[in-house]
């Protein structure tokens, strides 16, 4: 092992010599851990079997931002049907932000707060869909900087009320007039 360690040693000083460095470890395939810090937020969730976006072999998942993109604003445009934005599942939420915009051009909705986001580079954020909001929910202590509040989701109910999640109890609502006031977390995948 020592020896080893020394071929390693000359081997980075000769390389760097000819300006030319490239150092790989065996820690670099290490599997980030829920709550820390990565891509532009903090990991809530890895992909599993049976998600939309798993890939065998391939490490995917979704990130929250930090803090709060609203304290107070609507989920869609009040009195409209909103087509499209209807899915819950995991990898659903960037789809039905989609459909939202879509749908409505307010400028003052949940779904726009999220995709105008830019944050450590990444212009990739949306609204999490109902399943996605709620694993945000059952990691909130180990992401930290959640409230007690209404968080609205991008899944939609009934055309024109979103399903959102009360992070005190847990409980989700899917009527929820569309016309109420939430809290907005936007989240990415990679």
């Amino acid at each position: 092992m020592k020896h080893l360690t020394y071929f390693l040693f000359f081997s980075l000083v000769f390389t760097i010599g000819l300006k030319s460095c490239s150092v790989q470890t065996s820690n670099t395939n290490k599997t980030p851990k829920i709550g820390t810090t990565y891509q532009g937020g903090i990991l809530f969730y890895l992909l599993q079997e049976g998600d939309i976006g798993y890939v065998s072999g391939e490490l995917h998942g979704l990130i929250v931002s930090p803090s709060d993109q609203s304290s107070e604003i609507e989920w869609g445009c009040f009195g409209t049907r909103i087509k499209g934005a209807n899915r819950t599942d995991v990898g659903t939420g960037a789809q039905n932000t989609l459909a939202i915009l879509a749908g409505c051009n307010e400028t003052q909705i949940a779904a726009r707060v999220c995709d105008e986001l830019v944050l450590e580079g990444y212009d990739d954020w949306f609204l999490p869909s109902k399943d996605e909001l709620n694993l945000l929910y059952l990691n909130k202590d180990l992401i930290t900087n959640f409230g007690d509040f209404y968080y609205w989701s991008s899944s939609g109910y009934g055309g024109f009320n979103g399903w959102g999640q009360d992070f005190f109890s847990g409980y989700q609502y899917g009527n929820f007039d569309e016309y109420g006031y939430g809290y907005v977390r936007a989240i990415r995948a990679f």
